[in-house]
C-alpha cells in the first residue's frame, strides 16, 4: 500500500495568541461559575 502524504498544515504547530488564551480562560471560568450557580439554584428548590 502506498502511504498518504501529509499536508503541510498537519505538521505545523502554532502557539495560541494571548487574546485566544484570555478567551479560553474566560469561557472556562464562566462555564464553571454558571455550573455552580445552576447547582445552587437546583439544590435550593
Amino acid at each position: 500500500m502506498a502511504e498518504q502524504e501529509r499536508l503541510p498544515q498537519e505538521e505545523e504547530w502554532f502557539d495560541l495568541m494571548p487574546a485566544e488564551k484570555k478567551l479560553i480562560s474566560f469561557s472556562l471560568g464562566l462555564g464553571i461559575v454558571l455550573l455552580v450557580v445552576l447547582l445552587l439554584v437546583t439544590h435550593t428548590l
